[in-house]
């Protein structure tokens, strides 16, 4: 995740920095897995076990090619681009919700 949130500011030439917060941390908050957190599956859900780490080997082996991650962030990011700044996303953190978890976040650490 670390290497992949790099790669995403890297490409649109940000200066953002993380805030690593802890699955405890987000449940008490009421943050929504996939919904207000894209990619973020808590470990403690027994129905998502495996949900990130799906074997390829069989893929792989039938000629699956993988893209160097930076080609898949910045065309991504090109699309986001596209849409808009007015358009409403459908999942992620809006930005006053994102301010207050960091507020928690910095009183709760």
């Amino acid at each position: 995740m670390g290497a992949l949130l790099d790669g995403c500011r890297e490409a649109a030439g940000s200066d953002a920095s993380f805030a690593w917060m802890d699955e405890a941390f987000l449940a008490r908050q009421g943050v929504q897995p996939w919904k207000e957190m894209p990619l973020w599956v808590p470990e403690s859900d027994p129905h998502a076990s495996g949900f990130m780490d799906v074997p390829i080997a069989r893929a792989a082996a039938a000629g699956l090619a993988l893209r160097p991650m930076a080609d898949t962030i910045a065309d991504t990011l090109a699309w986001s681009r596209s849409r808009g700044p007015e358009h409403e996303w459908k999942a992620g953190l809006a930005p006053e919700r994102e301010r207050a978890l960091l507020r928690a976040f910095g009183t709760a650490a």
